[in-house]
């Protein structure tokens, strides 16, 4: 494979379907069962140092032996039907479903649609393992079911959840520890508490339903985070803070099950710098083989008895275009 970052990004792209359609350009043991972990790695919807990304998604993949994919929102969504549930043992998502983004525009919600919610439904039913990262948590602002999924929500706008109006939500930069809380979960697996710098959220975060799995020792003060909607619309320098929020949550992932799929949620994840440490790279690795296994299928069906996952949408737009912000 070639080393450079764009080289990376094109080798993927001739070696992997992008679309449904493409899949017949795969060689015929692409999907064996008989062969490694296949992962399908997610991104559009926000800006993201793409070579940098797939850099490590390909040494993590090469080092542990499993095949892999990527695509971008929102031809990925074509991957999200019943009939490929089986195509991929692990999804790990860096994108952002159904926001419009753009500098100095108002963030807007859209969709899912009904086919779209009830595909990825299913998906999540058939019991295929996720872990998303960073921005992920912004995905489907206007659809519940997803942001208990993920056990969290991160708001570009004032919006809700369960009925309750939320505010926006916050960022920061900052330089920060984050140790395991639980290192005997397979997750936290030969990961010591490390340093890194990074943007943090402060958001909702529904502890009471998920497994804490790292937490940081960085502020929680709402004070000294930056409300997200301002940020976007007049930039970072006329952004007032997140002061009045409830406090951040001091978890930096988490484990949590939809359906009959384990999930598993890393918030680190906003720059080339993280991507290359070597104990991010352990935690993302980790996950994916996670959430892969059969253990934690087992574990994700007892946790929600297979539960069917909630398709109600609320009432935004559910037609347009994709925009990631600049």
């Amino acid at each position: 494979m070639c080393s450079s970052g764009s080289d990376v990004s094109a080798v993927v792209r001739s070696i992997v379907p992008q679309t449904v359609d493409d899949a017949k350009y795969l060689p015929v043991n692409g999907y064996s069962r008989s062969m490694s972990l296949r992962l399908l790695a997610v991104t559009g919807g926000h800006r993201v140092d793409l070579d940098a990304f797939l850099g490590m998604v390909q040494v993590i993949c090469r080092e542990q032996g499993w095949q892999w994919g990527h695509a971008v929102q929102p031809g990925a969504q074509q991957w999200f039907t019943p009939g490929l549930a089986t195509a991929w043992d692990a999804v790990l998502l860096h994108d952002i479903p159904g926001l419009r983004l753009q500098r100095g525009v108002p963030p807007e919600p859209f969709g899912p649609d009904v086919d779209t919610a009830d595909a990825i439904a299913g998906w999540l039913e058939a019991g295929v393992g996720v872990v998303a990262t960073h921005h992920a948590l912004a995905g489907w602002p206007s659809w519940d079911g997803w942001a208990t999924a993920l056990g969290g929500r991160f708001l570009y706008a004032p919006g809700s959840y369960g009925g309750v109006a939320r505010p926006s939500s916050g960022t920061r930069i900052d330089r920060y520890r984050i140790s395991p809380v639980d290192p005997g979960h397979p997750v936290c697996a030969g990961v010591e508490p490390f340093e890194l710098t990074d943007e943090r959220y402060i958001c909702p975060v529904f502890e009471s339903s998920v497994v804490p799995l790292l937490r940081t020792d960085a502020t929680v003060d709402g004070g000294d985070f930056i409300s997200t909607y301002e940020h976007v619309l007049h930039g970072e320098a006329a952004a007032p803070s997140s002061a009045g929020h409830a406090d951040a949550s001091s978890l930096a992932a988490w484990a949590t099950a939809a359906g009959r799929s384990p999930v598993v949620y890393l918030q680190p994840g906003d720059s080339a710098v993280t991507f290359g440490l070597a104990p991010y790279r352990r935690l993302v690795a980790n996950a994916v083989a996670w959430v892969a296994s059969p253990g934690a299928r087992e574990w994700a069906t007892e946790r929600t008895g297979g539960r069917r996952i909630d398709r109600s949408v609320s009432a935004h737009g559910t037609e347009g275009t994709w925009t990631t912000t600049t």
